[in-house]
């Protein structure tokens, strides 16, 4: 996947989307199929969920993610791995970040619960 030139934090909604339907597109057009690109049933784990969540605010070590979701070796790989084929981050060396695809689902995760925490404060 190509280098993310601006963190994909600050973009909007409608960037995010954009490049996730753009991202299809290429594949789609480059391999004729988009594989596993953005597919939520990649995130459905809650330990791939906790992972995307760990690199909510910034970057981090691979270490820092297994600390903070207290999964580590070859397990913790195998859900990176997922998660780097659905293009929902991205690793450069030791360092793992999101992708806007990350971004729209932690995004969608907070207005979930925001939704929840309203509904079940009536």
């Amino acid at each position: 996947m190509d280098s993310i030139l601006r963190d994909p934090r600050e973009m909007t909604d409608e960037e995010v989307m954009k490049w996730m339907q753009d991202l299809i597109t290429r594949l789609t057009d480059e391999k004729g199929t988009a594989g596993n690109a953005c597919n939520f049933e990649a995130i459905k784990p809650p330990i791939r969920r906790n992972i995307l969540h760990a690199l909510d605010e910034r970057a981090s070590e691979i270490s820092e993610i297994s600390e903070k979701v207290g999964v580590t070796g070859m397990t913790l790989k195998y859900h990176l791995n997922v998660l780097i084929s659905g293009y929902f981050i991205q690793i450069k060396g030791s360092r793992a970040d999101l992708t806007p695809g990350g971004v729209a689902v932690i995004r969608s995760d907070k207005r979930r619960m925001k939704e929840e925490e309203e509904s079940n404060g009536r």
